[in-house]
């Protein structure tokens, strides 16, 4: 079940470049590259005449010859020559996909290409370019669907168990104040614990010594967006709701992922985690760095279990939900995948 007619991100800018890049996006094949002036080109990678992936040819100029029969297709998808014919075949034609560059990522709209609205892209300036934040960021190939990376972020209870080390302590998951918001197709999860005892990364980067009042903001944004705002003060400074969702308050960090399908059981996810300069010490910079790449491989951990335990389970491949029950913290995830489940239907009446 994947929406079509939203943005996607389909690669790091950095990885899009002179050289054709074949990528398996929403179950359909896709070749990117760069034209001589820089901008961005999506194609289906698939040559119409006998199926060879266009990302095995030769980038010509801005255009793609067939590594097969030498075919040659424009940068709209368009057969412009084949050898030993005066004419191209009106058949010979690929699909051309909307695509659009922002901050160090290139997207690309997968549905009906006159919906396609760059005023719909995410805006990821601050935390993807601004220099006054540290960052770890990469790409993660992940054996699981997207939906089981989505509720896991969703879900950042989670942190008692499966970041015990770092960000997360038994009072993450004993107590937390837990609300889930509705905001159009947006879903707001926000979890408030208060004078608590802090996780070892907490003491470590925000130097407490005492217990500490920590929220966690998790947001959806469809199709598979994620951003998660971190943050924490003193017991009894208090932190009011602006504070919670926008800043850090005395130490925290942002996430933000990025989840594109690359098929059913296989996911695309691209991440950047986030903490100001004034609030990651200039000697724990790269330690902190390390210990976000490492947060990240334990939650990869997770949802490959999980998507391996489904794949046994035929029963299991279309539950959303545990069909014996749910708990708290699944009312993020839930709602989640309401809009999600919405959001597919409207688009399947459309077409």
């Amino acid at each position: 079940m994947f929406l079509k007619n939203c943005w996607y991100v389909a690669a790091w800018s950095k990885d899009v470049s002179r050289e054709l890049l074949g990528r398996i996006l929403l179950n359909e094949t896709v070749v990117l590259y760069r034209r001589k002036d820089g901008s961005p080109v999506a194609l289906e990678n698939r040559c119409p005449h006998r199926n060879l992936p266009l990302s095995e040819g030769n980038l010509i100029d801005d255009e793609i010859e067939c590594g097969y029969h030498g075919m040659v297709f424009n940068n709209d998808g368009v057969c412009t020559h084949l050898p030993g014919s005066e004419e191209p075949p009106v058949w010979a034609t690929v699909k051309r996909y909307p695509i659009a560059e922002r901050n160090g990522w290139v997207f690309y709209w997968p549905g009906d290409p006159s919906l396609a609205d760059e005023d719909l892209l995410p805006d990821y300036h601050k935390y993807n370019e601004d220099e006054d934040w540290i960052r770890a960021q990469g790409q993660t190939h992940v054996k699981a669907g997207y939906r089981l990376v989505l509720d896991n972020l969703l879900d950042l209870s989670h942190l008692t168990f499966v970041h015990g080390s770092t960000t997360g302590n038994r009072a993450v998951a004993e107590s937390a104040d837990l609300t889930t918001d509705l905001e159009g197709n947006n879903v707001r999860v926000t979890r408030w614990m208060e004078d608590i005892e802090p996780a070892l990364a907490f003491r470590e980067y925000g130097k407490y010594e005492n217990n500490i009042d920590r929220w966690q903001m998790s947001q959806f944004i469809p199709p598979a967006y994620i951003n998660i705002n971190n943050g924490s003060v003193d017991t009894g400074v208090g932190a009011d709701q602006e504070t919670r969702n926008n800043d850090q308050g005395k130490w925290g960090f942002v996430v933000y992922h990025a989840m594109t399908p690359e098929t059913d059981t296989t996911t695309h996810q691209f991440w950047t985690v986030a903490g100001h300069k004034d609030k990651v010490p200039q000697d724990m910079r790269e330690l902190f760095v390390e210990q976000m790449h490492g947060v990240l491989k334990e939650d990869l951990d997770i949802y490959e279990a999980q998507q391996r335990a489904i794949d046994l389970d035929p029963e299991s491949l279309n539950r959303d939900a545990n069909p014996r029950g749910t708990i708290p913290a699944d009312q993020g995830l839930l709602s989640m995948r309401r809009v999600i489940r919405r959001m597919y239907g409207n688009e399947q009446k459309a077409i």
